[in-house]
């Protein structure tokens, strides 16, 4: 009796006594089934977006078998996923750095969707991008074909007849090609994919609605007469302004781009450190 007495006053005994209690107490409050570290739960709004997924995908929701054929490869990707974090397999891969990279950047582009120009901005920014939206010139024209070697004089000849209108047909006069005999408003880049490069400059400089030539293109000899002409201009604001806009806010996205790199860069110290004698130009 003494001997349980004497225990009882001994501080040690107190000690363990109320560490046992607070263990209970804890054990008491908690959750008494903690889930699992391996848990992974495919919950009623990842099921909805799988859903959706596959209508956006089929333009048909998925049958009971197809939605769970979806949430099982969900599972499998998941678990696949979490193994590779395991194993370290994201560690130095370059294709994982440069997808979370942009990742990133697509953080900090998102914002870029919700600025909106100030009163004068857009027209501030139209006149200083002028060359960018400057509309190139256009040409309709029609072509006669006179073959690769003609014959001395036979350009001026064709030219005098279709001048005084004594050619009903100006096409009879062509030599067999596959050129088209008339194009509508064309820009350099058309004219020239057809007729070889440096052939627009060259009707560029013809007179509007009168036969004229010879031009040489990639194929041989050409006449040829401008129907219509439209110089190179700049369009008003109104006339391209969803243009103008998407290339503004492209502009702000790379800017804010800038910032949140910055911002972030000055949270880090970096440290090049090159091998003895190495080139200062290798990274």
């Amino acid at each position: 009796m003494r001997t349980t007495q004497r225990l009882l006053r001994e501080p040690l005994v107190h000690f363990l006594g109320i560490g046992g209690l607070i263990f209970l107490l804890y054990v008491a409050v908690s959750d008494p089934v903690a889930a699992p570290v391996n848990t992974i739960v495919i919950g009623p709004e990842q099921i909805e977006q799988l859903a959706k997924s596959y209508q956006a995908t089929w333009r048909r929701p998925p049958s009971a078998e197809e939605l769970d054929r979806i949430i099982d490869e969900a599972v499998r990707e998941e678990v696949y996923y979490r193994e590779a974090l395991a194993l370290g397999l994201d560690s130095n891969d370059t294709i994982v750095r440069r997808r979370l990279r942009q990742k990133m950047e697509f953080l900090a582009d998102s914002g870029a969707a919700l600025v909106e120009p100030a009163p004068g901005e857009l027209e501030a920014y139209l006149r200083a991008n002028e060359e960018r939206f400057r509309r190139s010139p256009l040409l309709a024209f029609e072509q006669i074909f006179l073959g690769q070697d003609t014959a001395p004089g036979r350009s001026e000849e064709i030219l005098t007849m279709l001048r005084s209108n004594r050619v009903e047909d100006p096409s009879s006069l062509s030599s067999s090609t596959l050129l088209p005999q008339q194009l509508g408003l064309s820009s350099p880049q058309t004219v020239d994919g057809v007729f070889g490069q440096g052939f627009f400059e060259q009707l560029f400089e013809l007179p509007r609605g009168r036969w004229a030539g010879p031009l040489e293109s990639a194929y041989g000899v050409h006449l040829a007469r401008i129907d219509e002409r439209v110089e190179a201009h700049l369009p008003a604001l109104a006339e391209i302004r969803e243009t103008v806009l998407r290339d503004w806010k492209a502009m702000k996205a790379q800017q804010i781009r800038e910032l949140y790199y910055a911002r972030l860069r000055a949270n880090y110290v970096v440290e090049i450190v090159r091998a003895q004698n190495q080139d200062p130009a290798i990274q």
